[in-house]
């Protein structure tokens, strides 16, 4: 299989098909049909990778009846956009008239002057043949945001085939027999100049549309069944869905639209699309939004899931002898080393994946070479983690290194990124050191994760057997052998035997107790090797590992 194949496997899995995912899309589409808005907080890598769009999909084409809000033109687009018909603009002039200011000098569309005939000739001095006379342009319409053609409410007005000023006053208006979920990707709102915060209330009135007034809470100062779009050129970024969302929560108070019959909106937005204080502000707001953050949403599974496309596509060996417990043992090892190492960094991992041959000499390396060419965090992202465990959602002080993707919850735990501290294109320093200890220790709780099921198996088989190569009574052996022995099994030597550890065997092996064959022999000794070292939270080598896996291998295909 090429390497361009295996790519394309990796990218096999649908990420709406790993359970965390629809863990989150679940919980979305439960909010949603119980009449809340929600709010889905994403990082600014999903929204690069493209993963966002995906959920927003995903969350929004699950409910029947929808508005896709879609995103601005861009600037590019505009440009191209035709010239405003005659008469709704400043006549062309002249470029020596121009340069002076904004005047307006078409002859035709001079004012006419109804003056009265009384017989005299008014030589009012405008005389066409000379230069044409300078009269002040029409003044210009404000581009306000009430106007903006490019506004959010105007988008979404035209979407409802309303205009701009009507667009909220339509979703709550009465004789709908079914309300839409408005879907908004924030990150394409290009308003980092065009929206103005709400700010302190000005006690404005809120108009529903229906013919009912009430006064807002938040006060923003427009009308909800019109009120004005993003905001006006300058202001900060997010402003436009903070009005909607206020404007909209206003209206459907005002037409007292229980839960069941409210529009909603579904918004998923970076933090940096947001003003800071919205996601708090709506959490702990009257009940009506939902604010659901990617914190934790990926585990083990998904990312075991999402590489094994990678891990499955091998080289042919059909027509060769196969040791199948033997490539099933290295393969959980492998997927148990990249799923540790690179935790919900789906990407990382298929490309660690892809890198890697499962050789632990090799690393190191080849985990640097994943971390070059994959866009990751920076060291300086990353705050102190002051504490282990992780809550339902990034405390103030983790927020801008979780949208950065230096820090995130794993099995419920906090974790830096593995690019905090692991570097790129490794020196000689002293902080390689360190890498590499911390690297060792996830490898090493990738291996017992895989190794210690099959360590226990292996001993309790070989205890069984070793139960016919006693050289001494089993209760004397199990009394001189045994380190703590088991008081509840004291009346039954034969079940307290069956208990010993590896260590505790191979001591009475070796002190003459008990002659186990070459086989389980050599067997028991790796057992103790192998539990030792993962004691210790070393890593087994590749020599010693083949050795293992070969010997378990084995054992399974002798007599009990």
């Amino acid at each position: 299989m090429t390497e361009a194949e295996a790519r394309t496997a990796g990218r096999a899995v649908n990420p709406g098909d790993l359970p965390g995912v629809r863990a989150q899309l679940r919980g979305v589409a439960a909010d949603l049909a119980a009449g809340l808005n929600c709010l889905w907080l994403v990082t600014d890598a999903m929204v690069e990778s493209g993963l966002a769009d995906e959920l927003y999909r995903g969350a929004l084409f699950g409910s029947p009846v929808r508005v896709d809000v879609p995103a601005p033109a861009s600037a590019r687009a505009r440009e191209a956009e035709p010239e405003p018909e005659p008469g709704w603009g400043p006549a062309p002039v002249a470029e020596e008239t121009a340069a002076e200011g904004e005047w307006w000098a078409d002859p035709d569309e001079l004012p006419y002057l109804d003056l009265p005939d009384d017989g005299f000739d008014l030589d009012l001095g405008w005389s066409l043949e000379a230069r044409p006379p300078r009269v002040p342009a029409p003044r210009k319409e404000q581009a306000g945001p009430r106007h903006d053609p490019h506004g959010l409410l105007a988008r979404l007005g035209k979407e409802l085939s309303v205009g701009a000023d009507e667009a909220v006053a339509a979703l709550v208006a009465p004789g709908r027999d079914r309300r839409p979920v408005v879907g908004i990707r924030a990150w394409a709102e290009n308003d980092g100049g065009t929206g103005t915060g709400t700010g302190a209330g000005t006690g404005a009135g809120t108009s529903t549309g229906a013919g009912t007034s009430t006064s807002t809470g938040a006060g923003t100062g427009a009308r909800a069944g019109g009120g004005t779009d993003s905001g006006t050129p300058g202001g900060p970024r997010g402003a436009g869905v903070e009005r909607l969302f206020r404007l909209l929560a206003a209206a459907v108070r005002a037409a007292g639209l229980p839960p069941g019959e409210r529009p909603r909106l579904l918004v998923v937005a970076r933090l940096r699309d947001l003003p800071d204080s919205l996601p708090d502000e709506l959490r702990k707001g009257v009940g009506d939004t939902a604010v659901h953050w990617w914190w934790g949403a990926l585990g083990r599974l998904d990312t075991a899931t999402a590489i094994a496309p990678i891990l499955d596509h091998g080289p042919d060996t059909s027509g060769r002898d196969r040791d199948p417990l033997r490539e099933r043992i290295h393969r959980a090892l492998r997927t148990e080393t990249v799923v540790e190492i690179c935790g919900p960094d789906l990407e990382l991992a298929r490309s660690l994946a892809l890198e890697w041959d499962g050789s632990q000499h090799a690393l190191g390396a080849a985990l640097g070479r994943c971390l070059a060419r994959t866009p990751v965090p920076a060291p300086a992202d990353c705050p102190p983690l002051r504490r282990i465990g992780a809550l339902l959602r990034p405390g103030a002080e983790l927020r801008q290194a979780w949208a950065a993707g230096a820090v995130v919850s794993w099995e419920g735990r906090l974790r830096a990124h593995v690019a905090v501290w692991h570097p790129a294109a490794p020196t000689a320093g002293p902080g390689d050191a360190d890498a590499r200890a911390r690297l060792t220790a996830l490898v090493s709780q990738a291996q017992q994760r895989v190794l210690a099921p099959w360590i226990e198996e292996a001993r309790q088989r070989l205890a069984a057997r070793a139960l016919g190569h006693l050289n001494r009574p089993v209760a004397a052996l199990v009394a001189d052998h045994a380190d703590r022995p088991p008081a509840h099994l004291g009346a039954t030597p034969e079940r307290a035997f069956l208990e010993l550890q590896v260590g505790e065997l191979l001591r009475a092996h070796v002190g003459g107790a008990l002659a186990l064959p070459p086989d389980d022999a050599r067997l028991l000794r790796l057992l103790v090797t192998a539990r030792n070292v993962l004691a210790h939270r070393s890593v087994l080598y590749d020599r010693t590992l083949d050795e293992l896996c070969a010997e378990l291998s084995r054992a399974d295909l002798r007599a009990p």
